[in-house]
């Protein structure tokens, strides 16, 4: 009889492990076609270009750029070398261009990235070729030796991105009971530390971007806070499957669309599109121009983060009046009530 009642249980175990080993192959798949989506084949899309010149030939630089690479740059006309310079290093624009009698000159910025900065040298190189003159480049916004890749940047976002991550899921499960007051604060205790943790890290400790300590622990301070603030929400809404839509939004879709090492400009449409509307790509873009371009261009990615982290205190705040949260409270509250009266009903029988 032991032997004969033994297989259903063994078949019960393996149905039940069917569940975890498919979720666990889904994910597999959308990270790696994803990922590899975002990066296998980079493509410069409408990539600013200052220009030194009359209008006239501004339209002619721009005519020949789209022949070569149709839609890949967007030509700004600019009345000065000063203009030029100012536009490369606030990172208004990828490259500039200063024609000359004897030869052309041209501004970059490596520090913004080196496979789009590369992309418009070699954009640049080929109108001097073309025109047989030759092209002076100069490197106005360098990478340190600390930070000779560019990479200290998007590894600073997802050090902070994947412990937040967890933090702010976890939370959602550990801290289940706990009255919303302190679980916000424990959120925003942590932003806070964090910001400062990860600038002692990065800027005391390794060394790597070390431009601005205050500005670095901000944008770690709102990247922690956007991501452990939406995954804490999503979950008190949803329930478990707040999980997976954390993990998708942040990670499947988030990391890849930051740009990583090549900048979201260089990637296909639909990651180039969401980029800086998403917290890692946000914050990355926040990172590289507090370190390397005077805090240029980064009020937007600020209050992208901010608003992200509002978001998820409005999703936990709903989802703790309504949602899987709310639902989940009143039953822990109405189950004593009924141990009660059926211990009644026992004791009249």
């Amino acid at each position: 009889m032991t032997a004969e009642a033994n297989p259903t249980p063994r078949r019960s175990a393996r149905t039940a492990l069917l569940p975890h080993v498919a979720a666990a192959l889904v994910v597999l798949f959308a990270m790696t076609s994803i990922y590899v989506d975002a990066f296998h084949a980079p493509q410069p899309r409408d990539v600013p270009i200052a220009v030194v010149a009359t209008p006239a030939n501004a339209s002619r630089i721009q005519l020949a750029l789209d022949r070569s690479a149709p839609g890949a740059f967007e030509v700004r006309r600019l009345a000065s070398d000063a203009q030029a310079r100012h536009a490369v290093t606030h990172a208004e624009v990828r490259a500039a261009l200063i024609p000359g009698a004897r030869g052309d000159r041209a501004y970059v910025a490596r520090a913004f990235g080196a496979s789009e900065t590369l992309t418009a040298t070699s954009a640049l190189q080929s109108l001097a070729a073309h025109a047989r003159v030759p092209l002076s480049v100069t490197d106005v916004v360098p990478l340190p030796a600390r930070d000779r890749f560019g990479l200290s940047s998007l590894f600073t976002v997802i050090g902070t991105l994947v412990p937040s991550l967890v933090f702010g899921i976890g939370l959602a499960f550990v801290a289940a009971r706990l009255p919303w007051r302190r679980r916000w604060g424990a959120i925003l205790v942590y932003g806070v530390l964090a910001g400062v943790v990860i600038a002692l890290g990065v800027d005391v400790l390794v060394g790597a971007l070390t431009a601005s300590f205050a500005g670095l622990a901000l944008v770690g301070c709102l990247l922690a806070l956007a991501v452990a603030s939406f995954a804490h929400g999503t979950v008190r809404l949803v329930g478990p499957p707040g999980v997976i839509i954390a993990l998708a939004v942040l990670m499947i879709v988030g990391l890849p669309a930051s740009g990583g090492a090549v900048t979201h400009e260089l990637q296909p449409g639909f990651f180039d599109a969401v980029s800086q509307w998403l917290p890692p790509g946000a914050a990355l873009t926040a990172v590289r121009n507090v370190q390397y371009f005077h805090w240029a261009e980064t009020l937007q990615p600020l209050l992208t983060l901010a608003g992200w982290a509002l978001f998820g205190l409005a999703l936990g705040v709903v989802g703790d009046r309504f949602g899987a949260a709310a639902r989940i409270g009143s039953r822990r509250r109405q189950s004593p009530v009924r141990a009660r009266s059926g211990g009644q009903a026992i004791s009249a029988v």
